[in-house]
């Protein structure tokens, strides 16, 4: 697949705020409505996908009936989101309120640390990104509007206003953002005593619900829908709007073409919904980072395993060479070894990892994430000419991280890092589905790696469901290899592994994957 909207927003976030990857994380999620920046421990940028419901577009408290009409102000905000939390990672230092923070009132202190970086942040965006603040700035003029509408009607805005004209508040707002950006960006102290002023004067701070801005406090719903704006970009942004929106067209018949393939052969079983994954690329790295050995080990080694069972002497087998085919034929000599040995000779195989992401894998998740990370790799190595694989979660819903036909791109290991855990277990269906995808396959060689602690929570007569899962895909000509199962649980697969740790269970998967493959199917 071609870049992903989720790809460019990360170019463009990482640009802005010259971080690392790694040190940040950034979520792009269709089930939240604003979005959301967390600071401790590592910095986590939520940021709202847009979504169809009911046949109508919703993004950031904003309702359009026709997309066509509205794309471009969708794609406008979504890329004013991506700017300023961008700006946020570049310039906000949260260390220098943790010590402030402390004994108040959380929402009101959060209230005023976002009034003062916001401020920092669009002081920097106006400074290094001028063209873009240009067209964020249209933006806060066009909801400042709308809001003063909305107010107007009511009769308190209109004594709230008056009072402050009458106590000249808007030259105290002035003041105060003058010594924000006066205040030099190392000094803590400065900040925490402009902090400390606001924060006793709280009705200096004007609320301006700007869609695109991130708060602590998030509105789980949107009581007032904004119906059908248009904020149309120009310049350099309209050019980055007209990107997403011709990707976000590409990436939504994709993701369609691959959920109609699941939900075919679902029916009868007890996901609630097919979902893709969510993204995090810094995760992925830090993960990968932290199992570059045992990954490096893992590839190499299972790549060099042969999995063809051969007949005859393996001399009689592998490349022709030219030279010594003649000479051995001008000497009769049949002592010659003509065929140089193929020590790599391998049949496709088709793998489905499949990672349990349910609530029960809460204390041993971190390191069984690794483990199918490492297992990720492998696969690729393995597969890379001819084979396929696929890798995916379940809990009460069924994740693609991989699909057996996409490539492992950095959507795909983006997918990977972004992967949570949540819900309940369903085991038995995870199989099940699996060899189903499995089965479409023209592939000899099949293998479902289970990678789950083996409680299972949702279904009625659970264990005999997963019994019955397993046993059926082995009758498919399926090897199924349970990976982290306690002991007395392991006789329905075709081989079990407990979870000790990753050194561990790597070595002990190339010994079984070793043993495995060379059995005749």
């Amino acid at each position: 697949m071609k870049e992903t909207i989720e790809d460019v927003a990360h170019q463009i976030f990482f640009d802005i705020c010259e971080k690392k990857p790694t040190d940040i994380n950034i979520f792009f999620l269709e089930n939240i409505n604003f979005p959301k920046i967390e600071y401790l421990p590592r910095m986590t940028v939520y940021v709202p996908l847009p979504r169809e419901i009911n046949g109508n577009n919703i993004y950031e408290g904003n309702i359009f009936s026709d997309y066509e009409s509205g794309r471009e102000t969708i794609w406008n905000l979504f890329f004013a989101t991506i700017c300023h939390a961008a700006g946020h990672a570049r310039i906000t230092n949260f260390d220098n309120y943790k010590s402030w923070i402390k004994g108040k009132n959380k929402k009101k202190a959060y209230k005023v640390i976002e009034f003062i970086e916001d401020i920092r942040v669009n002081d920097f965006l106006e400074k290094s990104f001028p063209e873009y603040f240009q067209e964020i700035n249209k933006i806060d003029e066009t909801f400042k509007i709308i809001n003063q509408r909305k107010e107007v009607k009511n009769k308190e805005y209109v004594k709230k206003r008056f009072s402050e004209k009458f106590n000249n508040k808007s030259s105290n707002i002035q003041k105060i953002k003058y010594d924000i950006l006066d205040s030099n960006v190392e000094n803590e102290g400065k900040l925490i005593e402009i902090a400390e002023v606001v924060y006793n004067n709280e009705n200096m701070i004007i609320e301006e619900n700007i869609p695109y801005l991130d708060h602590d406090f998030v509105p789980k719903k949107v009581s007032n829908w904004q119906q059908n704006i248009i904020i149309n970009p120009e310049g350099l942004v309209q050019k980055n709007v007209e990107n997403f929106i011709e990707k976000w067209f590409e990436q939504l018949k994709h993701r369609a073409k691959i959920r109609k393939k699941y939900q075919s052969i679902t029916e009868d079983l007890n996901f609630d919904k097919i979902e893709f994954a969510p993204e995090n690329i810094g995760e992925y790295l830090r993960l990968k980072n932290a199992t570059q050995m045992f990954l490096k080990k893992m590839s190499r080694e299972v790549k060099l395993i042969p999995n063809v069972v051969d007949e005859g002497k393996p001399e009689e087998m592998g490349l022709l060479q030219m030279q010594a085919a003649i000479q051995a034929v001008a000497s009769q000599n049949n002592t010659i070894q003509i065929f140089e040995q193929d020590d790599e000779r391998r049949t496709e195989e088709a793998w489905a990892i499949v990672l349990d992401t349910s609530s029960s894998m809460k204390l041993k998740f971190d390191e069984m994430k690794k483990f199918a990370v490492v297992l990720g790799e492998a696969a690729n190595e393995v597969n890379s000419k001819n084979g396929k694989w696929g890798f995916f979660t379940f809990n009460n819903n069924f994740g693609i991280v991989k699909d057996h036909h996409e490539k492992y791109d950095q959507t795909i290991k983006s997918r990977v890092g972004g992967i949570e855990i949540s819900g309940l277990s369903f085991i038995g269906d995870a199989v099940k589905l699996c060899a189903r995808v499995l089965a479409k396959e023209t592939i000899d060689k099949k293998y479902i790696f289970l990678v789950t602690d083996g409680q299972q929570v949702g279904t009625l007569e659970n264990s005999k469901d997963m019994e019955k899962a397993v046993m059926e895909a082995r009758k498919k000509g399926i090897t199924v290899v349970g990976i982290g199962f306690p002991q007395g649980n392991t006789k329905i697969f075709n081989l079990c592994l407990p979870y000790e740790n990753l050194r561990k269970t790597t070595a002990k998967f190339i010994a079984a994957y070793s043993k495995l493959a060379g059995d005749e199917n």
